[in-house]
């Protein structure tokens, strides 16, 4: 990969390295509406420090997604490594309000769940 072009503090992982393509994704509005939705939904009413959001969690998988490739015994290149990074980046766009725990409405009423939504999103 080439140099990283900053660093975010994650509360789980420490600073995480981030490169231009990244942060130009991470700029953009479908990514920062995820800084207003919970990852634990209603969990921080019983436990007042679980209040990460999914900004924070797509975060650390896209870090855990490039520590995995890297681990990996087989050879991949530096662009299908930043390919699994946005991926694991983008994977969580779909999400409303309430996440999982409203799914079964959005599955009723339209017929659609969180992943059918990213596209739209």
């Amino acid at each position: 990969m080439n140099k990283a072009w900053g660093m975010i503090k994650d509360p789980v992982h420490g600073f995480v390295h981030i490169y231009k393509i990244e942060k130009d994704v991470i700029d953009t509005l479908p990514l920062q509406r995820l800084r207003r939705i919970k990852q634990l939904v209603f969990v921080d009413l019983v436990y007042p420090g679980a209040n990460h959001t999914r900004f924070e969690h797509s975060i650390g998988v896209m870090h855990l997604a490039g520590m995995v490739c890297k681990a990996l015994p087989i050879d991949i290149n530096n662009e299908e490594i930043q390919m699994i990074r946005l991926s694991a980046l983008f994977h969580d766009l779909g999400h409303g309000p309430f996440s999982h725990t409203f799914e079964s409405i959005l599955i009723k009423k339209l017929n659609k769940t969180h992943e059918d939504l990213t596209p739209w999103i």
